[in-house]
């Protein structure tokens, strides 16, 4: 039996330029800027300053391995990963909560 998931691959870059996505306190937006900071586009259930894991997908593109993933900062589209990916990582952000149990998936081309 073959199962089809749709999956959302995006590398993660870092930007000397690029600040820190910015936080609402008390209707003051507060941007904070940090160089070199590592940005994604905001995983499914990611949540600012918490500790989870994503999906990086191997070199050949066929095998993912959960990593644990330290986030940082948020905004409604990006979060921060303070540890856990490197800048250049594929990682996935759709809703990969169905494969909870596993560590290691392997992807089939059809």
């Amino acid at each position: 039996m073959a199962v089809l998931i749709g999956i959302v691959l995006l590398s993660t870059t870092t930007s000397p330029d690029r600040t820190k996505p910015p936080s609402v306190a008390a209707d003051t937006v507060i941007v904070m800027e940090v160089r070199d900071t590592l940005l994604v586009e905001r995983p499914v259930g990611a949540v600012e300053g918490a500790t989870s894991s994503v999906f990086v997908v191997d070199g050949d593109g066929l095998l993912l391995r959960r990593v644990r993933v330290e986030y940082g900062r948020a905004s409604s589209s990006l979060i921060q990963i303070v540890s856990g990916v490197s800048p250049g990582d594929r990682i996935i952000v759709s809703d990969m909560h169905a494969w909870d149990p596993f560590d290691r998936l392997q992807l089939r081309s059809r």
